[in-house]
């Protein structure tokens, strides 16, 4: 199916259906209309570290992922992908910009020691996914992550230390480890579910 087709009623009646190949077509169908979706939420200095496919490509995998549990009854699949969108934008925003503002010096630290150490990685990890009133807990939060990662596949370990820790795009990381780059991003979106859920407990509020 190409870019900008109109999904037709019978393929979003299959993804309602939760459908995972149908979901595949609808995303390929409506690709163009979502990078579009996406470009608007970025600003210019988000755009100047993030490529609008790799956002796309996760919010492909994220929708895939979270199909069996998709809240299609009360929205509308494109509805549904443009929320993803939006979450994955803001994570994105945090990870890139929000961590290093509240706290430079040691985020420099953070990413001088994610070469050399599982603790960097670490490190790297809790600050992809503190909210930024987080910082009182960040001690409480590493020593979780530590754990936490210790229960992760040795795959999943490597496939967080390449993307996060060594900054590897998806495609060179599915080279290295024999995958292909949609299963890599499936196994990483599961990965980064699986920890966040793991720190569930210890995460601070928002406000």
């Amino acid at each position: 199916m190409e870019d900008d087709s109109d999904p037709s009623d019978a393929l979003i009646e299959r993804v309602r259906q939760r459908d995972p190949a149908a979901l595949a077509d609808y995303l390929d169908a409506v690709r163009r209309r979502m990078i579009g979706f996406i470009k608007s939420l970025c600003s210019d200095r988000l755009l100047s570290v993030v490529e609008l496919d790799d956002l796309y490509q996760e919010v492909s995998a994220t929708a895939l992922t979270g199909l069996a549990t998709a809240p299609l009854d009360e929205y509308a699949p494109i509805d549904w992908l443009q929320q993803i969108a939006r979450r994955r934008v803001i994570d994105a925003h945090r990870f890139h910009f929000e961590a290093q503002r509240r706290d430079a010096g040691r985020q420099q630290s953070m990413h001088a020691q994610a070469d050399s150490s599982v603790g960097g990685m670490e490190a790297l990890l809790v600050a992809s996914i503190t909210s930024p009133s987080a910082a009182f807990s960040r001690d409480v939060r590493m020593d979780r992550m530590q754990q936490a990662m210790g229960e992760l596949t040795e795959e999943q370990q490597t496939a967080i230390r390449l993307r996060y820790a060594e900054g590897l795009p998806t495609k060179e990381i599915a080279e290295r480890l024999g995958k292909t780059d949609v299963a890599v991003r499936v196994l990483l979106s599961r990965s980064m579910r699986q920890l966040e859920k793991q720190l569930e407990d210890v995460r601070p509020s928002e406000r």
